[in-house]
């Protein structure tokens, strides 16, 4: 009977160590993006890589496709459709702007997405949270 329970309390410490050593992953998925809205921090790098000019606007996630941004400095508002493959997102407007593109997922968490690009230098977007 000891060897039974000395058995079990094993098991129970080592599932709770386990578990607190699994960290939370965030995966990056139109499940996960709907319905959520990022400030989204835009950086341009140059053929060196040191980095150029910056821009932001507001990204909202609207269903599991579509979405739209807003540019604080131009009072525009822009819609665009986007798909997520694995590590990449893919956001399209139809026109040149600013998240149009192939984006690779750098870094995840559930407060805050890394993405870069080459067009055709590097470009870095960094979206936190915001709801």
């Amino acid at each position: 009977m000891k060897k039974l329970i000395y058995s079990l309390m094993a098991i129970v410490v080592a599932s709770i160590m386990i578990s607190c050593d699994k960290e939370e992953t965030f995966n990056v998925t139109p499940q996960t993006l709907a319905q959520t809205v990022w400030n989204a921090e835009i950086e341009y790098f140059d053929e060196n890589g040191n980095a150029t000019s910056n821009n932001s606007c507001i990204v909202e996630f609207l269903s599991e496709t579509e979405g739209k941004y807003s540019e604080p400095d131009m009072n525009t508002v822009r819609r665009f459709t986007y798909e997520v493959d694995r590590a990449i997102i893919v956001i399209d407007s139809g026109s040149y702007t600013l998240l149009n593109g192939t984006w690779h997922i750098v870094e995840k968490s559930g407060q805050q997405i890394l993405l870069q690009g080459y067009y055709p230098n590097k470009v870095l977007i960094t979206l936190d949270r915001v709801l």
